[in-house]
């Protein structure tokens, strides 16, 4: 969707984001096996995607 939007830099931004959280297993919801719920991994895909951007959550 960013890249139709004309914003490819954040697209891949987010998309290596959501790459990270995926590889931590810790971040995976009980369809995966694991605990985490879907707030703490949307939380993380966030403050990934924010740290590329130099800027944090308020």
């Amino acid at each position: 969707m960013l890249e139709h939007l004309g914003e490819p830099a954040a697209a891949q931004r987010l998309m290596g984001a959501v790459e990270r959280v995926i590889a931590d297993a810790s971040l995976h919801t009980p369809d995966l096996g694991e605990t985490a719920t879907t707030d703490e991994v949307t939380e993380a895909v966030a403050r990934c995607y924010l740290a590329t951007t130099g800027r944090k959550r308020s």
